[in-house]
């Protein structure tokens, strides 16, 4: 089966995961280039955001090959798991914003940025698990 025939026969929700996983990459370069600014000064495995979001690419990739019925639940995951990386390491910043001090440093509107792309991500592959992600309903698992 060549690739043209694999890709004819993705349904909406498979769609919509491939576009989360297109942004998650973005968002992931965006961290790599920007982490080491935006987060508080005592963090630094920033980069760690990045490597999170990486995985639902690969796992894109491995759906494209091998159908999965619910597969937007294991990219939920994931986004819930980037999210929660963010929030540990955002904490200092967002403390400092809300006390109006600038003693752990890092940039708020940057961490926010961060955190909300990766719940708007998790909402995009929440909303996928409701459609599709096969036309002809042949799956893997």
């Amino acid at each position: 089966m060549d690739m043209k025939e694999i890709m004819k026969g993705k349904g909406l929700g498979y769609w919509i995961c491939t576009g989360a996983a297109v942004v998650s990459l973005i968002l992931a370069i965006v961290v790599f280039a920007t982490w080491d600014n935006a987060l508080p000064n005592r963090v630094t495995d920033g980069y760690l955001i990045g490597i999170v979001l990486l995985i639902p690419i690969v796992l894109q990739a491995v759906f494209t090959f091998f159908p999965v019925r619910f597969a937007g639940v294991l990219s939920v995951i994931v986004y819930g798991a980037a999210f929660g990386t963010i929030l540990l390491r955002i904490a200092d910043t967002v403390a400092d914003f809300f006390n109006k001090v600038a003693f752990q440093g890092g940039n708020f509107g940057t961490c926010i940025f961060y955190a909300v792309m990766s719940l708007i991500l998790a909402f995009a592959c929440i909303a996928a698990c409701f459609f599709d992600q096969n036309k002809e309903e042949k799956y893997l698992i």
